[in-house]
């Protein structure tokens, strides 16, 4: 298990590691979606992680192409979907 802490609510979850965060908000109830139904084909579910993001799996290609296809991201940007949980404590902000 993990934390993930959610901002801007500042609410935080006990989350099992190698789950999506996308998954993991949802179950969660958090305010997210994603129109691909989660397969890194577009760019709803774009979040910011100031904290944790080495905890995440890597960036893979396609999630690294829709990311490029964003206006104002930055280097702590992550498509949920795409993002898997480790062991440490993650924070998640909601862009949208």
């Amino acid at each position: 298990m993990t934390t993930l802490t959610v901002l801007p609510s500042g609410k935080t979850y006990e989350v099992a590691a190698g789950t999506t965060l996308l998954k993991a908000l949802m179950d969660a109830g958090e305010p997210i979606s994603s129109k691909c139904g989660g397969e890194g084909k577009c760019d709803t579910c774009h979040v910011s992680v100031p904290v944790g993001r080495k905890s995440l799996s890597k960036i893979q290609r396609l999630e690294n192409a829709q990311l490029d296809g964003i206006i104002g991201i930055g280097s702590n940007s992550r498509l949920a979907c795409q993002a898997v949980l480790g062991e440490e404590a993650v924070t998640v902000e909601l862009l949208s």
